[in-house]
């Protein structure tokens, strides 16, 4: 049952929080804007330190966990432990203070961040740690202006690395007619699946593909299906960023796209059974 305080409004604040990969990367926004971001990319401590993070978030703009009336988290793909801290952490938040539960793709929010950064030129974040002092949630209204001027269609591939050649991966589309999923997120063998996509761009003819995240490990791989594709590849490799998480997560909630507390789960993923099986070959 939803209560007034979980009805969106653009007075209401949230909270977002990613913790699917290397990134611990939280902020905090209201209506259309995010006030305050921290990412950290130091290695995987991100159960000893999210909430100290939050508490900090939100001392620094003066707000306290009764004033807030959502909570966006990022439910993977991604890694294991790193998916349930953040899914753990936005359920009890989400619980206590009896806030709007979102969930949003980890690879969805990557794949924004990415096509954003390839609109706008933003450099990738090359620090150990990043603060955001607030700007507006706007990277969608960006990426489909520049896909309405250009009247082009525009793939784009996040990328979270997986190890032993594979990684999680999804296909998102921006275009004259929107965004939306093209190819759902899981965890696929890269070097076979780029197969796949090509045969997939030829059909359906993005003008261009970009491939964002975590992509070092798999240059040679996407290199080799860009040689043999029409179109142009661009790689733009980045850590996910929590503005991204939020402004994914207040259309969401805009909608009233929300979870329920008990039901919410990450989405671990798994490999399709033939992939599985090629896997266990090499082995």
């Amino acid at each position: 049952m939803m209560t007034a305080a979980r009805q969106y409004d653009d007075e209401l604040w949230m909270l977002s929080v990613d913790t699917s990969t290397t990134s611990m990367t939280t902020a905090l926004s209201r209506g259309g804007e995010w006030t305050g971001e921290l990412t950290s990319y130091a290695e995987r401590n991100h159960s000893l330190y999210l909430v100290p993070t939050l508490q900090k978030l939100m001392a620094e703009a003066g707000i306290r966990p009764k004033e807030l009336s959502a909570f966006a988290v990022g439910v993977g793909p991604g890694s294991y432990t790193g998916v349930r801290i953040g899914v753990t952490v936005a359920k009890t938040f989400a619980w206590t203070h009896n806030l709007a539960l979102i969930g949003v793709s980890t690879l969805e929010a990557m794949a924004l961040g990415g096509a954003y950064m390839t609109a706008t030129g933003e450099q990738a974040d090359t620090g150990e740690t990043i603060v955001g002092q607030g700007g507006r949630l706007a990277a969608m209204d960006v990426v489909l202006r520049q896909a309405n001027g250009q009247q082009e269609k525009t793939w784009v591939v996040p990328m979270i690395e997986a190890r032993r050649g594979q990684a999680f991966a999804a296909v998102y589309e921006a275009s004259p007619a929107g965004w939306r999923c093209v190819v759902p997120d899981g965890i696929r063998l890269m070097a076979a699946w780029m197969d796949d996509l090509r045969v997939q761009a030829e059909a359906d003819k993005p003008v261009r593909i970009i491939f964002t995240g975590e992509v070092g490990l798999h240059r040679e791989t996407i290199q080799a299906m860009a040689n043999l594709w029409s179109g142009s590849v661009h790689t733009t490799e980045h850590g996910l960023r929590a503005r991204f998480v939020a402004e994914l997560g207040r259309m969401r909630w805009k909608r009233g796209d929300l979870e329920h507390v008990h039901a919410l789960v990450p989405n671990y993923t798994q490999l399709a059974e033939a992939e599985a099986k090629l896997l266990a070959q090499g082995t």
